[in-house]
């Protein structure tokens, strides 16, 4: 009996487990067709929106056409009407008189004034005839009742057909936004240099290597029906962008030269409103392409872990020259320039750029170009109370700081290294770059939009090694300038700006420089600060210290009294007596 219940037990159980997995099976199916339903609704909804977008960009340029031809057909005809000349009158048909006195009827008619002016006067007007127009100097005309409008007295009848088919025509043009319907056209007829076709022809014959069967042109006019920011330029970018970022991803190398072309055009096209609404897509993704030749010329420089302290030139075989980091730091110094003038838009811009792709782009391992641009870019970025990208706490703000004034300072000694196979720079191209950096601290130091502000003078003073560095560089720049070089006058003008910057600093920050113990801190620091500061004092300005300035020399002076002894003074007298006698 006990077995028989357990039996009938287990039969209903296995029974009621059954059902169980039937019920789950059949709310999984549901579930899944349910899932599969909203899926294909949602496509279909997508596949819309996508066609009806393009539906509206064609509508645009259909309207845009209509008007163009519109307006051509009314120039047309409007020119044949200036063009027209009176048609000649209809031959008169003479009229035989009844008596023949001898006189042809021409003669008569040319010598009877009444007859002709009766003759014309009686004339009727044939229907349907081109009427002839009122001469510039005809009579004043009748006055009639007040018209909303002026009233022509005598008009064509052609005319007044022409002008009739004019007015059926609407004014697309009054009601087609000419200037978004234009902005479709330049950005898809767009070619980047040195291609033959439009970046779009282009882009149909690319395909990424993850998705070989769709074009990337395809995949731009989808991401753009996709996208539903109001701005057809905007959503334009951010497609370009979307591509772009996924080429970097994938290696694929080939389109980004298209692509900086592009947003270079887009920024160029409406600049002010375009940036702000771009700056936290493009800005990261710009840094991201100048690493991608950025990081292996950094890796081959003598401050990296890898190569510390040897010179090694970066091999070609590590670069992409597909992906100009050059170009793309000029994206990012158009972007900055373009809002300049909108404090807030400017302070966005720099909180996306990272402060470890600025300090590495100022390595003396990449580009000269590159070099320049990021010190030009730097100069987008002085603040009243900051400079370079905006950090979260001001602990780390000020360590920011720092450290671009250190890597700056550096510029100035530092001899940029070329590529592998490269020619070596010019010193006049060194000479630029070392004016670039100079100028960059100078606008620091002394920042021409606050002129009271002694921040970045403060932490150029502060530094533990910048003067010194300032004053190295000097003397370096001084020495060279007395083998008279070919670049004499750029090498004339840094001396003279590193004196009005470093006596700048000095005077505006006294209790805060410690010249003496900043100088120790490099090598032959003391001794190329005394002998730098003796030869500008005691200059006579002849032609091997042609183009050092008056100012310069008073200046040297100046300094060369405060941090010398009288000892170090007289000896310095006798050293130079032609300066004694002067005295």
């Amino acid at each position: 009996m006990a077995e028989t219940k357990a039996g009938e037990i287990a039969i209903i159980r296995s029974n009621q487990a059954k059902l169980a997995e039937n019920y789950e099976r059949q709310v999984a199916a549901l579930r899944k067709a349910m899932a599969e339903e909203i899926a294909r609704h949602k496509e279909e909804v997508e596949a819309a929106r996508a066609e009806g977008k393009m539906l509206a960009t064609e509508n645009a340029f259909l309207k845009q056409d209509l008007a163009e031809e519109s307006m051509r057909i009314s120039n047309l005809k409007a020119k044949g009407r200036a063009e027209e000349k009176p048609a000649p009158g209809t031959p008169k048909k003479h009229k035989a008189l009844p008596f023949r006195d001898g006189f042809d009827d021409d003669e008569i008619l040319a010598a009877s004034p009444s007859k002709s002016t009766r003759y014309k006067r009686m004339s009727p007007t044939v229907g349907g005839k081109r009427k002839r127009r009122l001469s510039e100097d005809s009579p004043i005309p009748l006055e009639l009742s007040p018209q909303p409008e002026p009233m022509h007295v005598e008009t064509a009848v052609d005319d007044m057909s022409d002008d009739a088919l004019d007015e059926a025509i609407p004014n697309r043009t009054a009601h087609v936004d000419d200037q978004s319907s234009q902005l479709v056209k330049r950005l898809l007829n767009h070619r980047t240099f040195p291609n033959e076709n439009s970046d779009i022809e282009v882009m149909a014959r690319l395909t990424f290597p993850s998705e070989p069967q769709r074009t990337l042109s395809s995949i731009l006019l989808e991401e753009v029906a996709n996208l539903d920011i109001g701005s057809y330029l905007l959503e334009y970018a951010r497609a370009i962008i979307s591509l772009w970022s996924r080429a970097l991803r994938e290696k694929f190398f080939e389109p980004v030269p298209i692509f900086m072309g592009i947003m270079r055009h887009v920024l160029a096209l409406d600049a002010p409103s375009s940036t702000s609404k771009l700056i936290e897509h493009l800005v990261p993704l710009l840094q991201e392409s100048g690493e991608v030749n950025g990081i292996p010329r950094f890796k081959h420089s003598p401050v990296s872990r890898q190569n510390f302290g040897q010179v090694r030139q970066t091999p070609l075989s590590e670069l992409q020259p597909l992906v100009n980091s050059t170009e793309a730091l000029g994206l990012l110094y158009q972007m900055a320039c373009s809002c300049l003038h909108i404090d807030r838009v400017l302070e966005q811009f720099w909180r996306y750029m990272r402060y470890d792709f600025i300090l590495m782009m100022l390595n003396c391992s990449q580009s000269i170009s590159d070099i320049i641009l990021t010190l030009n870019l730097l100069s987008t970025s002085i603040r009243i109370e900051s400079f370079g990208s905006v950090q979260d706490t001001e602990q780390d703000q000020i360590a920011n700081e720092n450290y671009i004034v250190d890597r700056v300072a550096n510029l100035l000694s530092e001899i940029p290294q070329v590529d592998e196979g490269q020619p070596p720079y010019m010193a006049s191209e060194i000479c630029d770059m070392r004016l670039e950096a100079l100028s960059l601290l100078t606008s620091v130091a002394f920042n021409q939009e606050a002129p009271t502000s002694t921040h970045g003078s403060m932490v150029i003073a502060s530094h533990s090694t910048a003067l010194a560095r300032l004053i190295r560089a000097m003397h370096d720049e001084l020495d060279a300038l007395y083998a008279s070089p070919p670049e004499k006058e750029l090498r004339a003008e840094l001396v003279n700006g590193l004196m009005r910057l470093v006596y700048g600093v000095i005077r505006r920050h006294p209790e805060h420089v410690d010249l003496q113990s900043k100088l120790s801190r490099v090598a032959g620091g003391k001794q190329k600060f005394l002998v730098v500061l003796t030869r500008l004092a005691f200059s006579e300005g002849q032609i091997l210290e042609a183009g050092i300035e008056d100012e310069t020399v008073e200046m040297a002076h100046e300094i060369l009294d405060d941090a010398v002894n009288p000892q170090e003074a007289e000896a310095l007298l006798e050293a130079f007596p032609s300066s004694k006698q002067q005295e």
